[in-house]
């Protein structure tokens, strides 16, 4: 069992799994951004566009992704189901780097996830 704080999830009213809890502070549906200047690392929300390095002595512009999120959040920050029935394909991070996926609940990853069930039984 995890005793760490850092292992929960920054959101009061979840309180899940920080790498598991599907809500919008959830570190996989967020992107590490690493600063050239610097060399300070920071999570940026799902979505967000900034580049700008949030470490107060520094402020500059440029950072990198260093780690894109892994899906979309699946729960708001209360932990109630939200409605994504038409997910934009381009939000989907089912593919990762290592060449396996996991399903993030849009269709094309439902449609996925049942034709290789199908594969599985069927040969």
């Amino acid at each position: 069992m995890a005793t760490d704080p850092s292992d929960f999830c920054t959101n009061a009213l979840c309180g899940g799994a920080r790498d598991a809890c599907g809500c919008p502070h959830d570190i996989n549906t967020q992107a590490l951004m690493a600063c050239p200047s610097c060399g300070g690392e920071w999570w940026r929300e799902h979505g967000g566009t900034s580049t700008r390095c949030l470490h107060r002595a520094c402020g500059k512009e440029g950072s990198v992704v260093r780690r894109a999120p892994l899906y979309a959040p699946a729960v708001d920050e209360a932990g109630a189901p939200l409605d994504i029935p038409d997910a934009d394909p381009d939000d989907c991070f089912a593919e990762l780097i290592d060449g396996s996926w996991t399903n993030c609940g849009c269709p094309d990853c439902e449609q996925r996830e049942t034709e290789d069930d199908e594969t599985e039984m069927y040969g």
